[in-house]
C-alpha cells in the first residue's frame, strides 16, 4: 500500500507543477488518481462503505458547484459559464478526483483546511511575487496540501476512513 501512496504522491507533484508552470493540468493525473484512490480505499474499507461516502461526497460537491453557478448568475444578472470564469475544469476533476480517498467528515475537513491553506498560500505567493498571475491555482494548492497530509498519514498512521476520531474530537 505504501508504493500506492507514493505513485500517488507523484501524481500530486505533477498536478501542482503543472497548475503553477502552465495553468493547467494534463487531464491523465485525473483518472489515474482517481483509480489509485479506489484501489487504496479498498485496501481499508469494504466497498459498501466506499460506495456511501463517495456517493455522499459527489452530492455535496455538486451542492458546491450549484452554489456557485447561482451566486455568479446573481452576481453578474446573467448566466456565465463557471468554468471560464470563476472555476476551472481542472479543479473540478480534482475535487473528483480525490472523492474516493476521504470518508465524508473527513472531506469536509480537508475542503476547508485545504480553502484555508490556498487563500493563505495565495496570498503569501502573490504578496512575494511568486504567482505573476491573479489566477488561483487551485487544484495545485489542494495538491500540494493533500501531499502535506498523505505524508502526515503515513507518519502518523491515521485512517482517511474513519471519522470516529474526528466526532470524538469535535462532540466530546
Amino acid at each position: 500500500m505504501i508504493y500506492l501512496k507514493i505513485l500517488l504522491l507523484i501524481i500530486l507533484a505533477f498536478i501542482v507543477y503543472q497548475d503553477f508552470r502552465f495553468k493547467a493540468v494534463s487531464w491523465i493525473f485525473f483518472p489515474v488518481g482517481f483509480v489509485l484512490g479506489i484501489v487504496v480505499a479498498l485496501l481499508e474499507v469494504n466497498l459498501h462503505n466506499l460506495l456511501i461516502n463517495s456517493a455522499t461526497i459527489l452530492l455535496f460537491l455538486i451542492f458546491q458547484l450549484a452554489i456557485i453557478m447561482l451566486f455568479t448568475r446573481l452576481k453578474y444578472k446573467k448566466t456565465k459559464n463557471v468554468f471560464n470564469s470563476v472555476f476551472g475544469l481542472g479543479d473540478i476533476l480534482f475535487l473528483t478526483m480525490i472523492v474516493p480517498f476521504f470518508s465524508p467528515i473527513n472531506f469536509l475537513l480537508y475542503f476547508i483546511l485545504s480553502l484555508i491553506f490556498t487563500l493563505v498560500t495565495f496570498i503569501l505567493f502573490s504578496k512575494t511575487r511568486v504567482l505573476k498571475s491573479p489566477r488561483v491555482p487551485l487544484a495545485g494548492l489542494q495538491s500540494m496540501f493533500l501531499i502535506i497530509v498523505i505524508i502526515s498519514q503515513i507518519i502518523c498512521k491515521f485512517s482517511f476512513y474513519n471519522d470516529f476520531l474526528i466526532l470524538q474530537y469535535f462532540i466530546g
